[in-house]
């Protein structure tokens, strides 16, 4: 569980389930996103306490996921104005449906795509794991810099790609 830093009504939870679950505390009976992007149990999720549009995941799967959430983030890209308004009525082709009860979207449903193309994606996915991610965490000092560790002991350290960046300062 995590606590959205920039919209206090929003955390972020995951589990054996493999999902994400983004919930909006003030309406509790469902999660107002979910996210699938690990094969195996999620263990660790965090946001980005500058960039809230940004999410670690690890899991059990040895694999560590860097997602961008905009549209529920507290400064959603200027692509997802544009991107809505041209769908008509918030779906749009990558398999994510504003109307939906679940608002489900799966790792699957967008990997013919580029990760520039979709509202919420997984930006980059890191598999230097041997082993379960056990850990994962922010940088206090730098808003792109991450880093996760397994359960052997192994620590990699990561930094956001220089696209995503970019997307998200300009």
């Amino acid at each position: 569980v995590d606590y959205n830093p920039n919209k206090p009504y929003h955390i972020v939870t995951c589990g054996d389930d493999r999902l994400i679950k983004i919930w909006d505390l003030r309406n509790p009976d469902k999660p107002i996103r979910m996210l699938a992007g690990h094969t195996h149990w999620c263990s660790s999720v965090k946001y980005n306490r500058f960039h809230d549009q940004l999410l670690l995941s690890g899991g059990t799967d040895s694999l560590v996921n860097l997602w961008r959430c905009s549209s529920v983030s507290s400064a959603p890209l200027l692509e997802l104005d544009d991107h809505l308004n041209s769908s008509g009525h918030g779906t749009s082709n990558d398999g994510i449906d504003s109307d939906d009860d679940h608002n489900y979207m799966s790792s699957n449903q967008n990997s013919q795509q580029e990760p520039s193309d979709a509202i919420d994606c997984i930006v980059k996915t890191y598999d230097e794991h041997e082993e379960s991610v056990y850990s994962i965490t922010w940088s206090s000092c730098d808003a792109w810099v991450f880093a996760s560790l397994d359960f052997s002991g192994r620590l990699a350290i990561n930094h956001v790609p220089s696209t995503e960046k970019y997307k998200i300062l300009l």
